[in-house]
């Protein structure tokens, strides 16, 4: 069995699902350890090794469609809630049996509007954090070898996790030859 030898370079995650790791490349293989597990890779079994920042688009559309969302309801509880107001005063001026319950409903009706645009806030807040984050995106490191891959991620651009994937790289041209 040979050693390890000393580390070449060490990469830790700070954000992201491996938040509390890191990753540690050593002359002949990879380790990835965690207070939990540790994952050892040969470089010798890898195949590639890809990195690549992406924006979330998929968050930034929820993000917009929630805006518009919010929007709607900021056009909407004005009318609805004038609407309401007043057929449950005319509904309410002779309220006897099922007029009594279609006022109660129309006051209920009133109290829904009145509360939209409370959720519209709350649309726009979690709209625009979506879009924010999205906007952000994460930087992606691939690992490829024989039986499958493995994905890392890192919240936001982030160049120390580029220089890790090209000093891996360079580890495997050299094992190439």
């Amino acid at each position: 069995m040979s050693e390890a030898g000393a580390a070449i370079t060490r990469f830790d995650f700070s954000s992201g699902l491996e938040r509390g790791s890191s990753m540690t490349l050593y002359a002949n293989c990879l380790v990835h350890r965690s207070d939990f597990f540790l994952e050892t890779l040969p470089l010798a079994s890898l195949a590639s090794v890809r990195v690549a920042f992406a924006r979330n688009v998929h968050w930034m559309v929820w993000g917009g469609v929630l805006l518009f969302v919010a929007l709607v309801l900021l056009a909407v509880w004005g009318p609805l809630a004038m609407l309401a107001e007043s057929a449950a005063g005319e509904v309410a001026v002779n309220a006897t049996g099922v007029a009594a319950a279609l006022a109660t409903f129309f006051r209920i009706l009133e109290a829904f509007a009145r509360a939209l645009p409370w959720v519209a806030a709350l649309l726009i807040l979690g709209g625009g954090a979506l879009g924010v984050f999205g906007w952000l995106g994460g930087t992606f490191l691939t690992v490829t070898f024989a039986g499958g891959e493995r994905l890392y991620t890192v919240r936001g651009r982030n160049t120390r996790l580029l220089d890790f994937a090209e000093a891996i790289a360079q580890r495997l041209m050299l094992l190439r030859r």
